[in-house]
C-alpha cells in the first residue's frame, strides 16, 4: 500500500497570498517630426500593428514598460493633426481597441485597422492616446525579465477580501433532431462582480473611490538646514539654479516666527545658504519689503531668485506669525514686484507685505490643464528636477470648484482645485514633450495656467524638507496632507493585484498572479459600534482580468519588496505609526445640531448604481490558449458606467428627549443647516494627529422608531435619514489616496 503525502509547500495557502492595488492612468505617444516616436507598421485583415520608439516616456531599451498584453481591451484614440488626419478622433470619431501588446518588440495591435498607410511616421500633432480606464500605471523600473505594474498601494487592515471572480456565460445549445442532451456548448460574456473589501479603517482612502471627487493639499516643500549655512537633500523646486545665485533671500523657520533675512546667496550645487543662521525646516524665498495695497515687493528681482515665475499670474507662499503655511495669488510680475495679489488663505497677502519675511514663488504652469489630462507643463529646468516614481507634484490653484448638485451661493460648499499626483514620467526634447511631467492619475479639474503654481514633494524617513510624517513618540502628524472627498460625476478606476505562491519567496515559479483592472466601487459603507474599530466596507466590480502565464511578473509583497522601508511605507499608504485604525471611543457624532452622547452604532452607505456594459465588437485576431486575455478582451465589459448615487445614514441611540420624534413629526429638511458630522481622531497627544470628518450637508429624516422595550429597559430610537450630499475631510500622512 502506498500513500500520497502532500507537502505544505506544494499548496497555495492563504498565509502566502498577497493583495495590493494601484491607480489607472492613460498613456500618450507624442508624434514629433524628425523622430520615429510611433508609426503604423503593418496591417493584417482588420487589425493593425503600431510600433513605439524609445522617445516615449513609457518605453525604455526597446521595451514597453508594461507586461505583455496587459492593455488588451483598452481604448486607443489618435489625434491626427498631421500625417494621421484620416484617423483623427476629433473629426472622424474613429476609436481603436487594443488587441495585443508585445513588450519586447514595443508593439501594439489594434482593431479596426488604421486607415493611414503603413510605415507612416507620426509627425508633430499626431498623438496616440490610450484611455486611463483599464490601463494600470506602468512601473518605470520594469524590465522584460521582471515585469510589473505599479500596484504598490496598501489596501488596508483587511478583515475579509473577495476577488471579483469571473463567471463565464456558458450557452447550451439543444439541436432539434439530435437527442435530449446538450449538443453544442459556447462561451459568451464574462462578468466580474462580487468584489468586496472589509477592513478596519486606518484611513478613509477608499471613500475617494466611492465618491469620485477629490482635492488634496499638503504644506509643500521646504529647505532643511542641520547647521548654519547648510541645506540637506536639496532646495525647493523653484529656487534659481546657480553657483551661486546672489541676491537677498530670507528664511523663516516652520512653526515659528523666527526669520533670517540676511542670506546673500544660495548655491544649488553645494546646497549652501550664505548668511543663514537658522536650522530646521525653512521657508526659503525672497526678502520682502514693507508694502500695502495689492503689491508685494521683494528686495531682489524675482527672475534672479526663482527659476520660472508666471509673468501674468501664479501663486506665492508665506508663513504666518505662528509659522503656518499660507498661499496667495498674483496677477503680474514687474522686476521685484508681484502685482494684483490676493489671498488664497486668509492673511497671506498681509504677511507677504511684512518687512523682512520670506516669500516663495511657486513654479509656473506654462500651459492650461484640462480635466482628464495626465501631464502638466512647466519649464524644462524644473521638470528635470523631478524623479519618476519617487516625487510628487502639487498644484495649488486660486480658483474654486462648486461640488456638483450643491447650492452655488453657499461658499462653504466650494473647494479649491488643489491636486496632488505622483510623477511617473518626464518629457524630453526627442519625445516632443520637453517640460512636461506625467502623473499616475488623470487630473480632475481644469486649471488655468495663470491661476495656479507647482510644488515638488517627496517623502523622507522623517519630516525633513516638509515630508509628511508621524512622530514616533508624540504621535503628532507633521506636515499633514488635507484630503477632501465629495460626490463627482465620474468614479476613478483602479487595478487589484492578487497572487498566490507555494514558497515564501518574492517570485515563486509556481505562482498564480492575477490583475483585475477597470475596477469601480459599486458601494461603500462606513460603520461603527461600541465593540472596537470603525469599519469600512467597499463592494466593487472589474472589467478585465489578466493572468500572468509566463512567470515573468514580480509580485508586490507589501513588506518584503514594496513597503520595505520607512519611506516606502509612506509611499504605499501604510506609514509607521499610521497603521492603527480609528476606534469607536475616538468618534464624535453630531446630529440635528447637537452632540449624540448615547449613540450605540451608526452606518453610512454610498450606493453608485454602476453597471458593466458589453458591446458587439467581433474579434478578428488570432487566439491562443497561452493568451493572458482571451479573444482580445471582447467577452469582457468594455466599460462600467455610473448611475444614480444614493446615500443612507442610520443610527441607534438611547432616547433622552423628544427631538428625534419632533424631526420626524415636522418633516424637517436640513438644507445647509445643522450639518451632521462624524469626527474621528487617532490616538495621540497632539491636536495635529490624524483626523477624518464626515459631513452630511443636506438631509431629512425618514424614520425614527421609538419602540416600547419589552425588557423594561431604556428606550432606543432607530433613526434613518435620506441624504443629498456628503463630504469627507481627512488629515493624513499620505500625498495620494
Amino acid at each position: 500500500m502506498c500513500f500520497l503525502i502532500t507537502m505544505a509547500n506544494t499548496l497555495f495557502k492563504g498565509d502566502l497570498a498577497e493583495v495590493s492595488f494601484g491607480k489607472e492612468t492613460g498613456l500618450r505617444a507624442n508624434g514629433y517630426t524628425g523622430q520615429t516616436n510611433w508609426s503604423h507598421t503593418s496591417t493584417t485583415g482588420n487589425e493593425s500593428t503600431l510600433t513605439f520608439g524609445n522617445n516615449n516616456y513609457w518605453v525604455s531599451g526597446g521595451n514597453i514598460l508594461l507586461p505583455d498584453n496587459v492593455l488588451v481591451g483598452s481604448i486607443l484614440k489618435i489625434e491626427g493633426g498631421d500625417a494621421y488626419s484620416a484617423d483623427d478622433f476629433a473629426t472622424t470619431k474613429r476609436t481603436y481597441y487594443i488587441t495585443g501588446v508585445d513588450t519586447t518588440n514595443a508593439t501594439m495591435t489594434v482593431q479596426p485597422a488604421v486607415l493611414t498607410g503603413i510605415n507612416t511616421a507620426s509627425r508633430t500633432g499626431d498623438n496616440a492616446i490610450i484611455d486611463f480606464f483599464k490601463a494600470p500605471t506602468f512601473e518605470s523600473t520594469m524590465t522584460d525579465a521582471a515585469q510589473q505594474v505599479k500596484t504598490d498601494q496598501f489596501i488596508g487592515l483587511l478583515n475579509e477580501f473577495a476577488i471579483p471572480e469571473p463567471q463565464i456565460d456558458v450557452r447550451k445549445q439543444h439541436i432539434v433532431g439530435l437527442g435530449r442532451d446538450v449538443n453544442v456548448i459556447t462561451s459568451g460574456r464574462e462578468t466580474m462582480s462580487g468584489g468586496n473589501i472589509q477592513l478596519n479603517a486606518h484611513t478613509m482612502r477608499w471613500i475617494k473611490y466611492a465618491l469620485g471627487g477629490h482635492t488634496a493639499r499638503s504644506q509643500g516643500e521646504f529647505a532643511f538646514s542641520s547647521a548654519a549655512g547648510t541645506a540637506v537633500g536639496g532646495l525647493p523646486l523653484n529656487i534659481k539654479t546657480g553657483t551661486p545665485t546672489s541676491g537677498t533671500f530670507a528664511a523663516q523657520v516652520y512653526g515659528t516666527d523666527t526669520t533670517d533675512d540676511s542670506i546673500t546667496a544660495v548655491n544649488t550645487d553645494t546646497l549652501a545658504m550664505t548668511g543663514n543662521g537658522q536650522t530646521g525646516n525653512l521657508l526659503l524665498g525672497g526678502r520682502a519689503a514693507a508694502d500695502t495695497g495689492t503689491d508685494i515687493t521683494l528686495d531682489t528681482n524675482i527672475a534672479t531668485l526663482f527659476e520660472n515665475a508666471g509673468a501674468t499670474g501664479g501663486v506665492f507662499k508665506v508663513l504666518s506669525s505662528a509659522g503656518a503655511v499660507l498661499y496667495g495669488s498674483y496677477g503680474t510680475i514687474s522686476s521685484a514686484v508681484l502685482g494684483n495679489c490676493a489671498d488664497i488663505d486668509s492673511g497671506a497677502l498681509a504677511r507677504a507685505q511684512t518687512d523682512n519675511k520670506a516669500v516663495y514663488v511657486l513654479a509656473a504652469v506654462t500651459a492650461n490643464i484640462s480635466a482628464g489630462d495626465i501631464r502638466v507643463k512647466i519649464d524644462n529646468t524644473n521638470a528635470l528636477k523631478f524623479t519618476a516614481g519617487s516625487t510628487y507634484v502639487q498644484i495649488i490653484d486660486k480658483d474654486k470648484f462648486t461640488i456638483p448638485g450643491q447650492d452655488e451661493a453657499v461658499t462653504s460648499r466650494q473647494v479649491h482645485k488643489h491636486e496632488l499626483r505622483r510623477v511617473i514620467g518626464i518629457g524630453s526634447a526627442t519625445g516632443g514633450d520637453v517640460g512636461y511631467i506625467y502623473v499616475e492619475e488623470p487630473f480632475m479639474f481644469d486649471h488655468t495656467a495663470t491661476s495656479c503654481g507647482v510644488e515638488r514633494l517627496q517623502y523622507g524617513s522623517g519630516s525633513n524638507r516638509g515630508s509628511a510624517h508621524i512622530d514616533s513618540t508624540s504621535k503628532e502628524l507633521q506636515f499633514g496632507v488635507t484630503h477632501t472627498y465629495f460626490g463627482h460625476d465620474v468614479l476613478p478606476s483602479f487595478t487589484i493585484e492578487q497572487s498566490f505562491r507555494q514558497k515564501d519567496v518574492e517570485a515563486d515559479s509556481k505562482q498564480l498572479l492575477r490583475l483585475y483592472s477597470g475596477c469601480k466601487a459599486t458601494s461603500a459603507t462606513v460603520s461603527a459600534d461600541t465593540e472596537g474599530e470603525v469599519k469600512l466596507e467597499v463592494a466593487y466590480e472589474a472589467s478585465r482580468h489578466y493572468t500572468e502565464t509566463t512567470n515573468t511578473i514580480t509580485p508586490h509583497r507589501m513588506f518584503d519588496n514594496t513597503a520595505n522601508t520607512t519611506t516606502n511605507r509612506k509611499i504605499s499608504g501604510i506609514a509607521i505609526d499610521g497603521e492603527k485604525p480609528f476606534l469607536f471611543q475616538d468618534v464624535n457624532v453630531n446630529v440635528f445640531g447637537r452632540p449624540v452622547l448615547r449613540g450605540t452604532e451608526f452606518s453610512l452607505q454610498v450606493a453608485n448604481s454602476t453597471e458593466a456594459r458589453w458591446f458587439i465588437r467581433g474579434y478578428e485576431g488570432t487566439t491562443s490558449d497561452n493568451d493572458q486575455v482571451q479573444h482580445g478582451g471582447t467577452q469582457m465589459p468594455l466599460e462600467i458606467t455610473e448611475g444614480q448615487r444614493e446615500y443612507t445614514f442610520t443610527m441607534r441611540a438611547m432616547v433622552e428627549d423628544d427631538r428625534m420624534w419632533e424631526e420626524l413629526r415636522t418633516r424637517r429638511h436640513h438644507r445647509n443647516t445643522n450639518d451632521i458630522t462624524i469626527t474621528m481622531t487617532k490616538v495621540g497627544s497632539n491636536a495635529t494627529r490624524e483626523t477624518a470628518t464626515i459631513t452630511l450637508e443636506d438631509y431629512t429624516i425618514m424614520k425614527a422608531d421609538h419602540q416600547v422595550p419589552s425588557d423594561k429597559g431604556p428606550v432606543f430610537a432607530e433613526i434613518e435619514l435620506v441624504v443629498r450630499h456628503m463630504k469627507v475631510t481627512e488629515n493624513s500622512p499620505y500625498y495620494i489616496m
